[in-house]
């Protein structure tokens, strides 16, 4: 049919990747992760990774930035988030604000320093993963954070 949008682009995955938004077919379809880390490369490991899977990826160095993309991006499905964000900002503290005010974002939460949290320090059945983390591991916790439904 003729103005049904054969000529619009489709886009699978939109992401931060580099301080630039990257984009692929199907956006529309791919939940959005937010990436909390303070260090970049390692952030941008994170990203490019998530983004090859298939997910929207937005990057924030510190808890302040996140939740300012929280405000301003309804769509974010899950918050991906280091305990030690920056600045000396606690990410689990950081998460469960962030459960308060959208209960409905699955939270990952990951830290090379501290090797286990109970089950019930992560808000939401968020998950805790110490790294390192093998890919698959960290790319299945997201997804199933993504398709959460909040309680």
């Amino acid at each position: 049919m003729a103005g049904t949008g054969g000529n619009k682009p489709k886009f699978s995955n939109m992401g931060m990747y580099g301080g630039r938004l990257v984009t692929t077919r199907e956006s529309v379809i791919k939940p959005t992760v937010l990436l909390v880390q303070s260090e970049s490369a390692a952030r941008t490991d994170v990203a490019v990774s998530l983004i090859r899977t298939g997910f929207n990826v937005i990057e924030a160095e510190s808890a302040g930035e996140a939740w300012t993309t929280l405000e301003a991006q309804p769509d974010v499905r899950v918050l991906l988030t280091d305990l030690d964000v920056s600045n000396g900002a606690d990410g689990l503290e950081f998460a469960r604000k962030v459960h308060d005010q959208w209960p409905s974002i699955g939270l990952v939460i990951t830290s090379g320093q501290v090797r286990h949290l109970r089950p019930d320090d992560v808000p939401g059945g968020g998950c805790f993963l110490p790294r390192p983390v093998p890919a698959q591991t960290l790319l299945h916790e997201i997804k199933v954070a993504a398709h959460q439904i909040a309680a």
